[in-house]
């Protein structure tokens, strides 16, 4: 265990010193999350860590004319005792101050210089407005996404961040919207690659972008390798490809396009189009494509989540959703979930349950109504590659899976009606279990569906660290009411691997049940596409409205 421990801080210091030098990738944040867990240490060099960073950085915008010191690191790197390195860092910080400290003292000698002498006060203005450096943030702002996954950058992508001027934007899954001052409004889908020029233009280089623009924010400008679009006061979309050609299409309004070798502008109407290609000659383009292109909205999704945090705050209990439905944002809180009870659950290869860390030695899983904890229920049940086909048959020798009846039928509203929660080990895939969704309904249009996305995955800041727990190992008997009974004394140890908390709405739509129409509950299976398996730890219906 000792050797495990020095092991363990091993890694912690390097991954710290990986943190000090640029951002981590997906894998060591992952693993720098795990070494913090229930290690009061080192979350306080963690913390000390982030501190003087912040302050750092906080110096560095006290003066614009501090000059840059550019350290240059040896490329092998050797094991820095966590004392030097603190010191060094503080050494540094003294450094800048110093230098802060002695260009504030030339700008004042400069002000009562000034002041003596009007002509040098009058000099020094337009000197300095000349040289005032760009915001290095723009005001445009992410204000929605579904399923965005970005990569490469060094900034922040979540909801309410605004741009940075000239930062290479990678897309490479999803979608996401940016409203610009003017109020024109980008709705790009990935693959996409762009970046925000000026405050009215924005650079899309690849990838399909959908552009608003009310009245006001004419003038907006989308530019490609090949063209430039301004826009006059319409809805269009862009389209380009990797070599560059772009493709405008007008679907309401007007817009000017033209080509980078030509600066005439051609005006486009509603429902016109025009192609450049990597010759740079403007031409009509596919009428056909226009309107396939544009995208109106981000389909409606599951947002996030709140929790109910334990004492070291991972998430214990679900506490409200957040939920776009028709284009608009929804909360849903404990009072409005309508909760399954599960009356058949046969396993697949590994079978368990999950309990609360601190929950009494004998506790496990029964059957009857889910409750909204995160570590409560039955994890990796049964399932098929394909679709099944036929009746479900409950009980110990029935269809592998698990059987869900809600307490009330679940309404087929607008976008999400239900939401499902899988607690996914940080071990595994980033993506998700993927999994079949059946519906027991009397309407004869209903189909299953498969899910292979989810709203809130690996790839999400969203996603909670969920509470400690015990896997109940399940043995082969069972309870009166067909309830695996557990094997007691392989069920006390605390499981060490953290797991993240993936979550996805699913739409009743989507399982060809009509506006209005309703499910009485859900037979559930793993999709049997990997090793890993479904641990669906809470599943809520929503209200229709």
């Amino acid at each position: 265990m000792l050797e495990k421990d020095q092991r363990d801080d091993a890694e912690f210091q390097r991954l710290l010193h990986r943190l000090a030098d640029g951002p981590l990738d997906q894998t060591e944040t992952e693993q720098l999350e795990s070494l913090l867990l229930d290690q009061p240490e080192r979350q306080t060099q963690y913390l000390e860590l982030m501190c003087l960073d912040a302050s750092l950085m906080e110096l560095g915008e006290i003066s614009k004319s501090v000059p840059d010191y550019h350290i240059s690191h040896p490329q092998e790197k050797k094991s820095v005792p966590w004392g030097v390195w603190m010191l060094t860092v503080c050494a540094v910080a003294c450094l800048v101050v110093a230098v802060v400290l002695f260009v504030s003292t030339g700008n004042e000698r400069r002000q009562i210089a000034q002041q003596k002498d009007p002509a040098v006060q009058e000099e020094t203005n337009q000197t300095t407005n000349e040289q005032s450096p760009q915001e290095p943030f723009s005001k445009a702002t992410l204000i929605a996404g579904h399923r965005a996954v970005f990569r490469g950058t060094r900034f922040p992508t979540l909801t309410g961040s605004r741009l940075r001027f000239a930062e290479n934007y990678m897309l490479q899954d999803g979608m996401v919207k940016i409203r610009f001052a003017s109020g024109a409004e980008v709705i790009l889908k990935a693959p996409a690659l762009f970046q925000v020029a000026q405050e009215e233009e924005l650079v899309v280089n690849l990838g399909q972008c959908s552009v608003y623009a009310p009245e006001g924010a004419e003038g907006f400008k989308v530019s490609t390798p090949t063209s430039n679009v301004v826009d006059l006061g319409t809805r269009f979309s862009v389209t380009v490809a990797e070599d560059g050609a772009s493709n405008v299409s007008v679907v309401d309004g007007e817009a000017e396009v033209s080509s980078l070798s030509d600066p005439r502008k051609k005006r486009l109407l509603k429902g016109e189009t025009a192609y450049v290609g990597t010759d740079l000659n403007l031409m009509d383009g596919d009428r056909d494509q226009s309107s396939q292109d544009y995208i109106d909205a981000i389909p409606d999704h599951l947002i996030a989540y709140e929790s109910i945090p334990d004492e070291q705050g991972r998430a214990k209990s679900l506490a409200s959703v957040s939920v776009q439905r028709a284009g608009v944002q929804r909360i849903y809180q404990v009072d409005d979930f309508i909760l399954p009870v599960v009356n058949h659950y046969r396993p697949g290869s590994h079978a368990f349950g999950v309990v609360p860390a601190e929950a009494p030695a004998e506790e496990f899983n029964r059957f009857g109504p889910m409750n909204l904890l995160f570590a409560s229920g039955f994890i990796n049940p049964g399932g098929e590659k394909e679709i099944h086909q036929g009746e479900f048959q409950l009980g110990r020798n029935g269809t592998p899976g698990m059987n869900l009846v809600f307490e009330q039928p679940v309404v087929n509203g607008p976008g999400p009606d239900m939401i499902i929660f899988d607690a996914q080990s940080i071990a595994h895939s980033l993506e998700g279990d993927v999994f079949h969704l059946y519906p027991q309904t009397n309407h004869p249009t209903a189909r299953p569906m498969t899910v292979r996305k989810y709203d809130i995955d690996g790839h999400s800041e969203q996603a909670q660290i969920m509470t400690g727990c015990r896997l109940t190992q399940l043995s082969p008997d069972f309870a009166d009411d067909g309830t695996p009974l557990p094997i007691v004394a392989r069920s006390q140890l605390v499981h060490q691997v953290p797991s993240r908390l993936f979550a996805v709405g699913i739409d009743l739509d989507d399982m060809q049940i009509p506006p209005g129409g309703s499910i009485t509950g859900l037979f559930l299976q793993d999709a049997q596409d990997d090793a890993d398996r479904i641990d669906p730890v809470v599943i809520v219906g929503l209200p229709p409205r």
